[in-house]
This record gives C-alpha cells, structure tokens and sequence, in this order.
C-alpha cells in the first residue's frame, strides 16, 4: 500500500473520524482523541457522529432483551504491536468509575490468558496510550461486555506495521483462534 491515503485510519466521512475515538463513553475527555479534523484521531463533530459507531451502537443496543444484555463478550482487531488490551483506556486508574476491582480482575485474568495463547503482551488499554471515545471503553461502561481490543501482528514496524504483507493473513487469523477461544468461554458461549 502506498500514495495520498497510506495509513489511513479513519472512516471516509468528510474529513474522516476515527471510529474508535467516536463512542459516547468519556467522549473528548482526557487527551484521547483529538478535535482536530485534520488529526488522525479526530473523534468527530459529536459523540456518534460516524455512521459506522452509530450502527454498532444500535446493534448492540437492540440485542437487550427484557433488561438484559445478549452479547457477553466483543474482541476487535487492530494492527500493530502484538498487545491484548482491556478497559479502560480513557483512565490510567486499575479499576476505574463503572467498574468494580473483582470486574477488573477478571479482565486482567482473561486477557492474560488470551495473550497467553498467542503470544501477546497483556495490559489495560491506557498502558499503550490513553484514548477517549473508545468501543471498547463503551462496550463495557453502557452494557458490561467484556470487550478487548487485540493489537495483533507485527510487534513494531511505525507506518508499515498497519499494512501487514497479505501472505500473513491465514497464519495470524489462525494465531489468534485460541485467543478467541478463551473469550468465548469465559462469556458462556
């Protein structure tokens, strides 16, 4: 991948936002995103401005039944650095407001032992960077999904590291089954 858009990491909504800085949760709070639209972790004009975190929004909104979430657990995939990361990201505090530290516990025990199954380093999000606005951050603050975000291949690489050769795609996707695994269990599936 090269030219004008390499790297690129935000939707292709006007100037782009990122979507994972776009969430309600702690919205613009700490540092975490930027007002910038010209910032690559602009976090939009609002709180669910992007289409796309609105449609996850309502997704996961419409799957409580009679006062009950439906979804127990949410991973999403990122390159690069090789991390299994928990919430919050918008606090440096182990556990923060909306969470209790037997919640926090067992963040940090099944993230250990995701990244024990493939590699990765585990720790809570704000240990990489703080971030605001975050799905995962909202995942667990509106509904209580256990949700991480899985920094995956390669360790390093700055600009590169976000374009990873597609001759990696299988070996990495099957890296991380067993990660998954655990998650799945742990959220009763």
């Amino acid at each position: 991948e090269s030219g004008e858009f390499r790297g690129w990491r935000k939707n292709r909504q006007d100037t782009g936002t990122d979507v994972n800085r776009n969430w309600d949760y702690w919205w613009g709070c700490c540092g975490g995103s930027s007002g910038d639209p010209g910032s690559e972790t602009y976090r939009g004009s609002a709180p669910f401005s992007a289409p796309e975190s609105t449609a996850l929004a309502e997704f996961t909104d419409s799957r409580v039944v009679d006062g009950r979430q439906q979804i127990t657990a949410h991973i999403d995939f990122h390159t690069f650095s090789e991390l299994v990361l928990w919430p919050y990201g918008c606090t440096h505090d182990d556990p923060a407001e909306g969470m209790t530290q037997q919640e926090h516990d067992r963040f940090v025990r099944v993230g250990t032992e995701m990244a024990e199954t493939n590699g990765c380093t585990p720790q809570q999000s704000s240990d990489l960077c703080i971030t605001d606005g975050s799905v995962n951050d909202g995942m667990w603050a509106e509904h209580e999904i256990l949700s991480f975000p899985a920094e995956t291949y390669p360790s390093s690489g700055g600009i590169d590291g976000f374009s990873p050769p597609d001759e990696v795609i299988e070996r990495e996707t099957a890296r991380n089954g067993a990660a998954v695994d655990v998650l799945l269990r742990e959220a009763g599936a």
